[in-house]
């Protein structure tokens, strides 16, 4: 993944998405995202027009930027625009300030670790975070354009998630790909965090279950049986659930689906 804190010019940096994206016409949706024709998107790009703020706030909303992001790419832009030698001094500096500053950040990511209150408060807010996370385990989804299409969640949306992940160690960049991180991730089972991510999924569930697809399986069986027979369907339930691990884990890749198990006295 192309990070913008890697440029210290943005066109330099957009011409680096684009050709990073692998799309047609991109230069086109970029031309429409900030407004502007595509003859002045591909001006701007060679270096005959700047971006204005306005057209660069739309970009780096179109691109996905998060806040960081975006105010380290509109330090770009002014330096870009930038019309004394002074100017551009004091700008360069803030801008390897911030690259430094970035790079800094991402050297104090922790392994195997619980997360902090704060950090349970944010991942597990919404199933976007670990369906970011698991989507990164297949190596195919690198960048917040794909990963957004994929989800169908808002580029912002991914580029927050992807970057709250990438910062806390929940996935790694190399080779200008995303893959899955390091990081385990521990949480106790009485946490009402554990409560907010069983629901964000099944919710989640329910959203699909009006959309066939023969990879899928909902099912329910209310029923009325034996107090021994359901105390035996609850000690299967568990074994179940291992046996489901032990495919699961040393499995590849290649898929993302979510499981969920629903037993309850009613």
């Amino acid at each position: 993944m192309i990070s913008v804190f890697d440029f210290q010019n943005y066109r330099e940096f957009l011409n680096s998405w684009i050709d990073g994206q692998n799309q047609k016409g991109l230069k086109g949706k970029l031309a429409n995202a900030a407004g502007v024709s595509s003859t002045l998107i591909s001006l701007i790009l060679k270096g005959d027009k700047q971006l204005s703020l306005e057209q660069a706030s739309d970009i780096a909303d179109f691109i996905g930027l998060n806040d960081k992001e975006n105010e380290y790419f509109f330090l770009l832009v002014d330096y870009g625009k930038a019309g004394t030698i002074p100017l551009r001094e004091k700008l360069l500096k803030r801008i390897k300030e911030q690259q430094q500053l970035s790079k800094n950040t991402s050297r104090r990511i922790k392994k195997d670790r619980e997360l902090t209150e704060e950090e349970k408060a944010v991942y597990y807010s919404s199933w976007i975070y670990t369906g970011v996370r698991n989507l990164s385990a297949t190596g195919e989804f690198n960048d917040v354009q794909s990963i957004s299409q994929r989800l169908n969640i808002s580029p912002s949306m991914a580029a927050k998630a992807l970057n709250f992940l990438l910062e806390h160690g929940l996935c790694k960049q190399e080779n200008g790909k995303i893959l899955y991180g390091p990081t385990y991730i521990h949480v106790d089972p009485d946490s009402p965090f554990v409560i907010k991510h069983l629901q964000n999924w099944h919710l989640r569930g329910f959203q699909y279950m009006d959309q066939y697809n023969e990879s899928n399986l909902f099912y329910s069986c209310p029923m009325s049986l034996s107090k021994e027979a359901a105390a035996q369907i609850r000690m299967l339930l568990p074994k179940f659930i291992e046996e489901v691990l032990k495919i699961m884990r040393p499995a590849a890749s290649e898929e993302v689906y979510c499981f969920n198990l629903d037993w309850f006295k009613y």
